[in-house]
Parts: structure tokens; sequence; C-alpha cells
């Protein structure tokens, strides 16, 4: 992972404040993530963006980027509203699609979680914090990957993306990534990422932080992690976790 964090193009600037794991990085491969993060609103107008992910990615002999993503985020543009939504992400080359709006995400029957759904309450850095616990991992026995997905308690599988929607995904080690975001389209101000406060005092926050191997078992943070933060921070990362965002019209 390199050290700068945004990247501008015609669909906006995209800043990160990010940590990722790569396969080169650690004896073991892994090929799934899970983390608590705590959840906040803002009031957001179209063409700014900001949340919190969990992103595993790799590329195809092609170079295709094959990828799934698992957090919240705030987009006005996309949900016609300014709340805090529970979202996902699939992209297999030029076809990507955000939560249930094309066929990709499978729900698991017996689930009341789906993609897109509002969270609420969300946090307050003056009082009580909310938070949801995020996994994207790939079944060890079908190839798929499975989202999991708790608000304010363990996560438990909510759907899947199959295999069969990717060319590499499955097939080949993979990158993780996981922390904050935040979009701006030209002329608009960049919005508050995590809480709105940098990683000093009441930030945003992501703990219990724990990989998953191959045949699906847990494995603690221990080994160095490349990180990614431009004008948006991170904090050391310490006891499974570390702090990160900052405030709009700042960058």
């Amino acid at each position: 992972l390199s050290s700068s964090g945004h990247e501008s193009n015609q669909a906006g600037t995209l800043y990160l404040a990010v940590y990722g794991w790569g396969p080169s990085d650690d004896a073991i491969t892994y090929y799934g993530l899970e983390a608590t993060m705590d959840v906040y609103g803002f009031n957001l107008e179209h063409g700014q963006q900001t949340g919190g992910f969990i992103s595993i990615y790799n590329k195809d002999e092609a170079s295709a980027i094959n990828n799934v993503i698992a957090g919240w985020n705030i987009e006005p543009e996309s949900y016609n509203d300014s709340q805090t939504h529970f979202s996902t992400w699939f992209t297999q080359g030029s076809n990507a699609c955000p939560d249930m709006r094309c066929p990709g995400f499978e729900s698991v029957f017996s689930s009341e979680i789906v993609p897109g759904m509002v969270i609420n309450p969300v946090s307050s850095t003056s009082s009580e914090k909310q938070y949801i616990t995020v996994r994207v991992s790939k079944d060890p026995n079908s190839g798929d990957w499975q989202i999991y997905y708790g608000f304010n308690g363990d996560a438990r599988l909510t759907g899947y993306y199959p295999r069969s929607l990717f060319t590499s995904l499955s097939y080949k080690p993979v990158t993780i990534m996981f922390g904050g975001y935040a979009l701006k389209k030209r002329h608009k101000p960049s919005p508050p990422m995590g809480s709105g406060n940098a990683p000093i005092k009441n930030a945003a926050s992501f703990t219990s932080v724990k990989f998953f191997d191959a045949g699906g078992n847990t494995h603690q943070i221990n080994s160095a992690l490349g990180y990614i933060s431009n004008c948006y921070r991170v904090s050391d990362f310490e006891h499974d976790g570390f702090f990160y965002g900052g405030p709009g019209n700042f960058c």
C-alpha cells in the first residue's frame, strides 16, 4: 500500500484513511476480515459521500478488478437521502453494482438484514455510540463471498456474492483494505469522515479486527500492516484496532 490517500478523476476526489494487508505480507494467506465500527450521521449534499468499509479485491489475468465491499455509508446521490446505510458492493471489471440494485447479492432466507437498509440510531460524539460488526470472508466450501452483519451485537450471515460473479476473487490471493473513505465532486466541500474528528479525541474506530484464513479460522493481527492516509488520518494500529477520520471542508 502506498501512502497517497487520495485519487482524483471525473467521478470526484476520493480520500482514504485505511489499513491494509497484501498476500506478500505474511506467511499465512488470508481470505476475510471482521471488524466492529461505530457509525455516524451527517447532513451531506449530492456530490458528497462518507463511510467506513472492508474491501477485498484482486485483479484477473486481464487486470480487471474483482472486488467485494461491505460497511456503512452516507451517499445522498445514490440513496436520495442523507441517512446512514448498511452498504455492500461488488465489482468485476466494468460490471459494478451496489446493494441489491442488480443481480449479484444473494440474501439468506432467514436474514432480516438487507444491503441498503438504514442504520438507526447512529452514534453521537457527546453521548452513546452505536456499532456495527461486519465480516467479509470466503466460504471455505463453496468459494462464495459471505457478508455478515450485526448491530450492537454479534455479526450474523446476511447473504453472499456467488463466486461465479468473479473471474479471480475466489481463485487467487486477495488484498484486504479497511477503514474510512470520503468523496467529493468538483466544487463541493470535502465531507466529514468517521465521527468528523481527527484520531485524537472522540474519533471513529475499528475494533476487534481479525483475519480469516482459507479454512475459515480466525487470526489476530500479528504482522505489520500497510496504511494509506492523506488529509484524513489513522492512528497507530494497536490492541486489534485503530482510530480514523477528520472534519469536513478541510481537504
